[in-house]
């Protein structure tokens, strides 16, 4: 009964979310184009780089399943991803974030769901058309079927923890607009980090071995690698359940990371508020 009071209050926040991307869809869709543009590019450099090594296979790779890889990559990306730390660093640019934490709600949870509607709005018109060109791909040119529903189960619940990683990551570093005056490098700095770490450009498994197990370790390909290359059937088995194990391990962390940073801005924002 809480949980659908809670829901019932949150809600309207991811509607008011997609109703915003459907207003200015023409900017939306703009941005979309850019980012698959930038998938094909990173395609045709693999292809290049596999026509010039002579080889079928590289790391497990065919030019067929790196094609593949890519776009599920960059169909995760989108599901997973949030601007929790761009909204927060817009609040207190603005000043409204003082008004947002007098409100009778939960400030974290209404990002959440900012974000959840965010996500949900590109999952339907943009990852789901994608997905069906990908599997359409895979089954008319590689001779493949469709993934089996266990598949999906353990891909669905990668990409729902990644997103939890990457919402908090984000809320984590949102939360340094208390205490620095202009993010907007701090961004672009985070966001090629994640896209580079996070295996969405290269996947983790051409770096070297040690890099690899340190990677894997980290948040950064709980963010993306992991639950595309379970996607991939490349991760099985113990493997897999180890790869979610660490998933779960960030969440908490993270979690507890961020309350902390939480609890410090807070008390600095009184203290400058008065």
């Amino acid at each position: 009964m809480e949980i659908r009071k809670r829901f019932k209050v949150y809600w309207p926040f991811s509607i008011s979310v997609i109703q915003t991307l459907l207003s200015y869809r023409v900017n939306f869709f703009i941005f979309v184009a850019g980012g698959i543009l930038q998938t094909f590019v990173i395609y045709y450099l693999w292809r290049a780089v596999f026509y010039s090594s002579g080889q079928e296979t590289l790391e497990g790779f065919t030019i067929g399943t790196m094609l593949i890889y890519i776009f599920m990559s960059e169909i995760t990306s989108r599901i997973v991803q949030s601007d929790v730390d761009r909204a927060i660093g817009d609040e207190v640019k603005q000043g409204t974030i003082a008004m947002n934490l007098i409100r009778p709600i939960s400030y974290h949870i209404r990002l959440l769901f900012m974000a959840i509607g965010g996500n949900l709005y590109q999952f339907i018109f943009i990852c789901l058309p994608i997905w069906v060109g990908v599997e359409s791909y895979r089954y008319f040119s590689l001779g493949g079927g469709l993934p089996d529903l266990r598949v999906f189960f353990f891909y669905f619940l990668s990409i729902s923890l990644s997103f939890i990683i990457l919402f908090l990551f984000n809320l984590c570093f949102g939360l340094m607009a208390f205490f620095v005056t202009n993010m907007w490098g701090f961004s672009r700095l985070k966001g090629v980090i994640i896209a580079f770490f996070s295996g969405q450009i290269i996947p983790l498994v051409f770096f070297p071995e040690a890099l690899q197990r340190i990677l894997n370790f980290f948040p950064f390909a709980s963010m993306n690698y992991i639950p595309v290359m379970i996607y991939l059937n490349k991760i099985e088995g113990n493997e897999m359940f180890r790869a979610l194990g660490v998933q779960f391990f960030w969440v908490i962390i993270l979690g507890i990371i961020s309350t902390l940073i939480w609890n410090k801005a807070i008390s600095r924002l009184t203290i400058l508020g008065g």
